[in-house]
């Protein structure tokens, strides 16, 4: 089938220390076409990424089109509000408390109105205390992990949160209450989630439920939630943790998994091939979206690769960190538009330790373990490096340098 897509766009960027591309073109009549294709160096590796080790670029693209909450960055940079799903304010400063409202009408890709009870797990997920109280484990403990093996523990949420949300009378708002006033709490607050779904996951539920269902199941959550009942609370963790760090998508996905409120919804996904995300008939969390009704990300791990791809018209747009070779390969393309610019990204040196997030297979080498003599290694390998020099040279070029 002929599909119509997106003007075919090369993305480049200065080829100096860790810049790369920020963003692409889209033409004036983009609403005329139906489809883009897009090149991605990386393959997906899981549908959460607020899993640890699953917190990767490609996979937060990924879910960054399925969900919406209360803002979001344009292309300047600057923050919105987006006040199509809600509104947020400060109702006391002294103790400083916020408070967030959903609005009504909004809901979930399964149909399922969305309210303030699927703003409570943001808590769960980013408050150390909350998930000790509750048994699911101390995000702290280095040896075992919390039932919700989530990386928004250790936050500016979990140092400066009080207590638990307070739900509205009509579970449409919950109140946050913070131990001082923080100069960026809109963008630290809770975003939604469909804990329905994630309760039925927990019962072994195959399939999308009826409204009656998924009411009961948000408001088994909402229940277990405010009296920290580690049996139900334990199994959804499991299921958070688990059950998404999936990169196969297809007719036997578990659509439960899917539901989301963003503007495109994942259709499919072949393991290191490609990833296709399609309109969301329900959405209604956000802004209109241009007129693409799919996404087709195709996973080309070579740079010449891509660049054959889009000089044959198989894809639409290209990202990467371009060589001055690359880049007059790009701008030789006929009907192609090269875009350069710089992005706030840094380098780091990883040792790896055992198993690499999203495969499955061993690591035995030197650096194993946290035995005393893997340890001594690592942490002589580390000093070995000349700190300094490279700090003043990532100073020069305004690209932060970090060491893990």
């Amino acid at each position: 089938m002929k599909v119509q897509r997106i003007v075919r766009v090369a993305i480049a960027a200065a080829a100096a220390f860790g810049l790369v591309a920020g963003g692409a073109l889209a033409p004036a009549n983009a609403a005329k076409r139906s489809t883009v294709v897009i090149v991605t160096s990386n393959a997906l590796t899981g549908l959460n990424p607020s899993v640890t080790n699953m917190n990767l670029t490609f996979n937060s693209e990924v879910a960054y089109l399925q969900g919406m909450g209360f803002n979001y960055y344009d292309n300047k940079p600057a923050l919105i509000d987006n006040k199509i799903f809600g509104s947020y304010k400060i109702v006391s400063k002294k103790p400083f408390k916020v408070q967030y409202t959903v609005a009504k009408g909004r809901v979930w890709s399964d149909g399922t109105p969305i309210n303030g009870v699927d703003l409570l797990l943001s808590h769960v997920v980013a408050s150390s205390t909350y998930s000790v109280v509750a048994g699911l484990g101390d995000p702290t403990d280095g040896e075992v992990k919390p039932k919700f093996n989530s990386l928004g523990y250790g936050g500016t949420y979990d140092e400066h949160s009080v207590g638990l949300p307070a739900l509205s009378a009509d579970k449409m708002s919950v109140t946050i209450e913070y131990d001082a006033a923080i100069p960026d709490w809109q963008i630290n607050g809770p975003g939604p989630s469909p804990v329905h779904t994630l309760v039925l996951l927990a019962e072994g539920k195959e399939g999308l439920q009826s409204a009656a269902v998924n009411n009961a199941a948000r408001a088994k959550f909402e229940k277990a939630f405010y009296s920290y009942s580690k049996t139900l609370l334990a199994k959804m963790g499991d299921i958070w943790s688990n059950d998404y760090n999936i990169n196969k998508i297809d007719d036997s996905t578990n659509p439960l998994l899917l539901v989301s409120n963003g503007a495109y919804l994942l259709d499919s996904a072949v393991p290191n091939q490609s990833v296709t995300l399609k309109l969301n008939p329900k959405y209604n969390s956000g802004p209109k979206t241009s007129g693409i009704k799919t996404i087709i990300y195709k996973v080309i791990g070579d740079g010449t690769a891509a660049a054959q791809a889009l000089a044959y018209k198989e894809v639409d747009i290209y990202q990467g960190q371009p060589t001055a070779d690359s880049v007059a390969q790009l701008k030789a393309i006929s009907g192609v538009s090269v875009i350069g610019g710089d992005q706030a990204v840094y380098e780091h040196i990883d040792l790896r330790i055992g198993a690499a997030a999203g495969t499955s297979d061993s690591y035995n080498g030197v650096w194993a373990g946290m035995d005393q003599k893997a340890v001594d290694l690592r942490t002589a390998f580390l000093l070995a490096y000349p700190r300094e020099e490279l700090l003043r040279s990532s100073l020069s070029q305004s690209t932060p340098l970090r060491f893990l």
